[in-house]
């Protein structure tokens, strides 16, 4: 369980920090490549308001360039190819053509930097070969692509090298952690054993008070809640590979669950009813899945309102299946719902509602040890949905 745990936090590192690399190199290449775009088409734009201002300018003497003029009676139209051996006056005619019907008074077309200038009674437009600046830019282009997937490469492989030294420290912490929880709840077990037999012992020679009550409810709760515990601890260790599996009725589990609840509800005025896909057979751990039908069931009973409604489902979902309770509640934001898988974690804190703060976890852990997940939701500001997916 080690071993897989430490390769899926190497992956999840070398993944995250991975696109982390993606990202931020992307946006170097974009914004080089939008730069050097854009410089290009500065230069161009200079160059091409030289022919008109500076036509005997050095920079002007190689250029290949010609233009197209429109007047505004629309019958006339010249063309100026004396710098050009590349173009005739059908293909010049046939650009201009295409740039009018753009509407833009600047851009590419082709390999032809174009930039029209609009007259009182007429529309010049000149083009600039800009074939091997156009080329060298995409040369360029590729290139930094090119180095920076290398690079990419190059730094996720590194990455994978070191990711086990990152991760190390963190499985360790984890699995100190539950070495001790499973360590102190067993050691605990002994000293409440002894405790609550000789507080009953002590109640049967002096009889009931106050005190001894109270001390034989206390270490009822503590026993609870270290064989929850040590239970939470269990599953987590088998994390699905270890788990036994076998095929069992799972709609015949679901209804022997619901049934002890059947009672609770009549005595607590609350309308429990339940709606299970009949048939469903399921390849998994029956103990952890019926603990999990508990855990919800459980939780719903707790939580709802006085004569409020609880609804438990059981469908099936391709190889799936999903085992839904919903409940209605008040008080509750969406904020909170993270929060109620988390250990110890109790939305109702007075002792009106008895519990730990664990179930909801222990339900998380047996759902994703089947390869599933638990999901908590709001169908509505009224009710709560929780369902877990087995896989």
């Amino acid at each position: 369980m080690r071993d897989r745990m430490k390769l899926r936090l190497q992956i999840r590192f070398v993944a995250l920090s991975a696109g982390a690399l993606i990202i931020l190199q992307s946006m170097i290449v974009v914004l080089s490549i939008s730069r050097t775009c854009q410089q290009m088409s500065i230069k161009a734009d200079r160059l091409i308001k030289l022919t008109d201002t500076e036509p005997d300018s050095p920079e002007v003497q190689d250029l290949r360039y010609f233009r197209v003029l429109y007047y505004n009676d629309g019958r006339n139209i010249e063309t100026d190819l004396s710098h050009t051996s590349l173009v005739t006056r059908t293909s010049a005619l046939e650009y201009a053509k295409k740039v009018s019907k753009s509407k833009a008074d600047r851009g590419y077309i082709n390999n032809y930097r174009y930039l029209v200038h609009r007259a009182k009674n007429s529309i010049r437009i000149t083009f600039l070969s800009r074939s091997v600046s156009i080329e060298a830019f995409h040369n360029n282009s590729r290139t930094l692509i090119f180095v920076s997937g290398v690079g990419i490469i190059v730094m996720t492989v590194i990455l994978a090298a070191i990711s086990g030294a990152v991760t190390a420290p963190l499985i360790k912490n984890h699995h100190r952690q539950k070495e001790f929880i499973t360590s102190a709840s067993h050691e605990l077990k002994t000293p409440l054993t002894v405790i609550s037999a000789d507080a009953q012992l002590l109640e049967s020679e002096i009889g009931r008070n106050e005190w001894l009550s109270d001390i034989i409810k206390q270490t009822t709760l503590m026993t609870e809640m270290t064989h929850r515990l040590v239970y939470l601890a269990r599953i987590e260790e088998q994390d699905g590979h270890n788990i036994v599996r076998i095929d069992f009725p799972i709609s015949d589990v679901a209804e022997d669950t619901a049934e002890s609840y059947r009672s609770v509800a009549i005595s607590c005025g609350k309308c429990f009813e339940t709606d299970f896909q009949k048939g469903l057979s399921y390849h998994g751990d029956e103990k952890a899945v019926r603990e999990l039908m508990t855990v919800l069931l459980d939780n719903a009973f707790k939580y709802s309102t006085e004569s409020g409604k609880i609804t438990a489902r059981l469908t099936s979902e391709g190889h799936s299946v999903r085992f839904t309770v919903e409940n209605s509640v008040e008080q509750i934001r969406q904020d909170q719902l993270d929060s109620l898988t988390e250990r110890f974690y109790r939305k109702d804190t007075s002792d009106k509602v008895k519990g730990f703060g664990i179930g909801l976890s222990i339900a998380k852990v047996v759902a994703e040890v089947h390869k599933g997940g638990l999901t908590v939701e709001l169908p509505d500001e009224n009710t709560i949905r929780i369902s877990a997916v087995l896989k």
